[in-house]
């Protein structure tokens, strides 16, 4: 009896935990994002001491470059202090810089040129070897022709020529089926990935591979950009990563870009969060104008989530072979186009997948208006999936008979004539559970028990009432909703402090500090995890180093130790707290609201 009851019970836990998805449809979503650790850096190199005006007249853009070269390499913070900061033409950004300002609400980037705002350029090698074996889906070793180019460590770019699929050929969209990834390991002729290949490549396409250079750890942050040159004529964007791994964007506001308000271009494991992107100055698609953020030509495990996009033609792109990603949590409304006069002005797809073979991408949990996955160049790749979003107002539409193999699970759309349509092409489409204005399809699936495709539980930021997941059966249709959403209809536009609410930074001597709450605004206790007996001062800086507060905790014990502190005199803000003692320093950030 007991070990039919085992079995029972294992076989529920199966079921519960197995994907309707079928196995082939499905790639590994799970490691999206960056991977990096953004600890908080003791060198802070304020862009006022380096004679910036903040008065939104002057060029600002020589102080900022000289604040970013007196980091000399080292990882440290430019920060912006509350002001209006002109720059006359755009940034570069080296490895380990993060650019952080007091608050969207409060530094403000006014860019007056028609290139990036911020550039995140990294390169390639050029030197491209064959790759002979080991290129089916799902693989995490090749073996290549010359194996000397590489080492463990490495970051290198597959690639292969387009095949019969680009019916729509362009002069800037070639190779565009390919893949970033790491090298951990190498036996022989054969190199371990860190990531399994997403698709079965084609060694009749000429399938070759490059080391490349990344840029790395760079953060933006907890600002406002604004585009202030009006000309159409240009595509600049406000930021652009270019071969970067591990960079991310968290609690900006972009207002107004001439192209994609942010393009990742060969890029991998970037993050953007808790950011708001709207507005462009035209909105014909020529270039990406008019669009959010743009994933392009292999970008892969890039995540964007929790974000709030508005009056935007696109707000959410795939295309050029961009695989692998997730695009999750975001809220989208008021979409809108200009151009030949075609379509009405609000037919844009906040969530548009753009032909050039983009694959087996993963949108989950996002409230949009249109879903579009068209032919104006070509078709989509296989396994781009459609998990528990709800789309408001004209629907799902595929417009492209090449577009096969995609999956659409759990999705809501709602709406009645001329909206609320679900209309898909191509063959080989997985379906399960959509809910159109209350109608189940395919009839009979349901109901559903996959609550994610790249996350284990609900996201750290979900900070709501409510079932987790909102959105798709067994929830009421058109009922549930998102914490972007939500701070949206509060006018919260940007969350600009980390997804924990709480966090340890240790030190080399192993003491160690922790706060909580983080955020705050009228009580902290702060706990010291010490190696020994020792005595210790807490003080509380800004941004700019000043010491704004400070606390003698007097003896601390060997272990843990706690104080509480009223932080209700701090001004809202960012805020360092520091422990000093005899046996060294530890730091972390604190968020008084």
């Amino acid at each position: 009896m007991k070990i039919f009851i085992y079995l029972f019970f294992l076989f529920c836990a199966i079921i519960v935990h197995a994907q309707v998805i079928p196995s082939g449809n499905r790639v590994e979503w799970s490691k999206a994002g960056c991977q990096y650790s953004f600890t908080e850096p003791q060198i802070i190199a304020n862009v006022m001491d380096f004679g910036a005006y903040a008065d939104g007249v002057n060029d600002d853009m020589q102080a900022v470059v000289d604040a970013i070269a007196s980091l000399n390499g080292h990882y440290g913070i430019v920060y912006f202090p509350s002001g209006t900061y002109l720059l006359q033409s755009g940034i570069m950004l080296p490895d380990s810089v993060i650019i952080c300002g007091a608050g969207s609400d409060s530094t403000f980037i006014k860019i007056n040129n028609s290139g990036s705002c911020f550039g995140v350029y990294g390169s390639s090698t050029g030197i491209f070897t064959n790759i002979i074996s080991g290129f089916n889906k799902d693989s995490e070793k090749i073996t290549v022709a010359d194996v000397s180019l590489f080492v463990p460590g490495d970051y290198v770019e597959i690639r292969e020529d387009n095949g019969s699929w680009d019916i729509s050929p362009a002069s800037w969209a070639v190779k565009v089926v390919g893949q970033i990834s790491k090298i951990t390991g190498i036996s022989g002729d054969t190199l371990f990935l860190e990531d399994k290949l997403r698709l079965n490549f084609d060694t009749s396409l000429n399938l070759e591979i490059q080391k490349i250079i990344p840029r790395k750890h760079i953060s933006i942050e907890c600002l406002n950009i604004e585009r202030i040159d009006t000309s159409t004529a240009g595509t600049g964007y406000n930021i652009e990563f270019s071969y970067a791994v591990n960079c991310r964007v968290k609690g900006i506001e972009s207002n107004k870009s001439q192209g994609s308000h942010c393009m990742i271009n060969l890029s991998s494991h970037l993050e953007v969060t808790g950011s708001y992107f709207h507005d462009a100055y035209m909105y014909d698609g020529t270039g990406t104008k008019g669009y959010g953020i743009t994933l392009n030509n292999h970008s892969g495990l890039c995540l964007v989530s929790n974000n709030i996009f508005k009056h935007l033609r696109h707000a959410m792109m795939t295309k050029t072979g961009a695989n692998g990603n997730v695009f999750a949590y975001n809220y989208s409304i008021e979409v809108y186009r200009n151009g030949s006069g075609e379509f009405p002005n609000d037919y844009g797809g906040d969530i548009s997948l753009h032909g050039h073979y983009s694959f087996a991408n993963l949108f989950e949990g996002n409230i949009v208006q249109n879903l579009q996955i068209d032919n104006t160049w070509g078709p989509s790749g296989p396994y781009n999936t459609f998990f528990r979003n709800r789309i408001e107002h004209y629907g799902i539409y595929m417009s492209t008979t090449l577009t096969n193999n995609s999956n659409f699970v759990g999705n809501e759309i709602i709406g009645s004539f001329p909206y609320g349509f679900y209309i898909l092409s191509g063959s080989g489409n997985f379906e399960y559970g959509n809910n159109k204005n209350g109608n189940i399809i395919p009839s009979g699936t349901s109901p559903l028990n996959d609550l994610s495709y790249y996350l284990t539980a609900a996201p750290s930021f979900w900070n709501i009432s409510g079932n987790w997941p909102s959105i798709g059966i067994n929830n009421t249709i058109n009922t549930g909703t998102i914490p972007a959403k939500e701070r949206y209809l509060a006018g919260i536009f940007t969350v600009c402090s980390d997804n924990a609410a709480s966090g340890i930074v240790e030190n080399n001597n192993a003491t160690s500090i922790e706060v909580i709450p983080n955020p705050a605004s009228e009580y902290i206790f702060v706990n010291i995890n010490s190696p020994e007996k020792t005595n210790a001062i807490i003080y509380f800086s800004d941004l700019q180093g000043k010491i704004v507060k400070e606390c003698i905790f007097e003896i601390i014990q060997k272990g843990k130790n706690q104080k509480v502190i009223n932080i209700s005199d701090l001004s809202k803000g960012i805020y360092f707290v520091k422990v000093t003692t005899s046996i060294g320093n530890c730091f972390q950030k604190l968020i008084a609201n």
